[in-house]
């Protein structure tokens, strides 16, 4: 048994249940991103895992990155640069396990808690969740390898639209747009879950493994590249000032003024 402070650590049978556990919000603090590490690095051991649910304690799944953890927004670039590289590793650690991952989400799904979901292989989400990717409202783009990932999920246009309107995308429209697998009642979440796993549990492992690493093999051209620009990308970011002027304006709850 696993013992962290923000996720809830399960295991039934073949079946291991994370859970963040810092509610209401879930908010994605320095502290949870290397629990979530960590994890993800454990169950590369964990022999007797086939599958991995990530959920949630509470009304929310996540809403994004705890901006009041950053206190005044005085970060620094390199302070942007090595958070870069650990959401990096957050999401490729994550993306690359070897167990079948679902992400099972209800209320609100924003920001680094829509990153984590789009790791995972498949999605199902509550008929009253959303996705929202606020960053371009505090200042910054949609990081971790996000965009591209989203790209690859809704195309160029769509994917453009939903970073840059910051618009909230409800699950009927994230299914129509292949960002949720299924759509379910908001008390039937973890029971439908499992009745998806149990589908996919009859069938050959090793078949299973191989149609894994050869779906997520053939989608991921290109994403490479931005593993090794992106940290550079957001010092560049940071040195504008608009990263700062951004979260300044949230935790004063004022629009931002941004530069040019």
């Amino acid at each position: 048994m696993n013992n962290y402070e923000t996720l809830k650590y399960e295991q039934s049978g073949e079946v291991v249940t994370v859970s963040l556990n810092v509610p209401p919000l879930n908010l994605f603090g320095n502290k949870m991103m290397e629990e979530m590490i960590d994890c993800w690095h454990s169950l590369r051991n964990n022999f007797s895992a086939r599958f991995l649910i990530l959920t949630a304690e509470g009304d929310h799944f996540s809403a994004g990155v705890d901006i009041n953890e950053l206190g005044t927004g005085e970060i620094t670039p390199q302070d942007a640069r090595q958070q870069q590289l650990n959401g990096h590793e957050l999401m490729r650690s994550l993306e690359s396990l070897e167990q079948i991952t679902v992400c099972a989400m209800k209320g609100v799904v924003c920001g680094a808690g829509m990153a984590v979901a789009q790791a995972c292989d498949f999605r199902i989400m509550t008929e009253d969740s959303y996705y929202l990717v606020p960053e371009t409202n505090v200042g910054t783009y949609y990081t971790w390898g996000c965009t591209p990932r989203l790209v690859r999920l809704v195309g160029a246009s769509k994917a453009m639209e939903i970073v840059m309107t910051c618009e909230p995308v409800s699950a009927q429209e994230a299914y129509r747009l292949n960002l949720a697998n299924k759509v379910v009642p908001n008390d039937s979440l973890m029971e439908a879950t499992h009745e998806f796993v149990s589908k996919i549990a009859s069938k050959s492992p090793t078949c299973i493994r191989i149609t894994k690493k050869i779906a997520l093999g053939a989608s991921m051209e290109g994403l490479g590249n931005m593993f090794i620009c992106e940290p550079e990308l957001i010092q560049g970011v940071v040195y504008s000032g608009d990263i700062q002027e951004g979260m300044r304006s949230f935790l004063e709850k004022r629009p931002p003024k941004f530069g040019r």
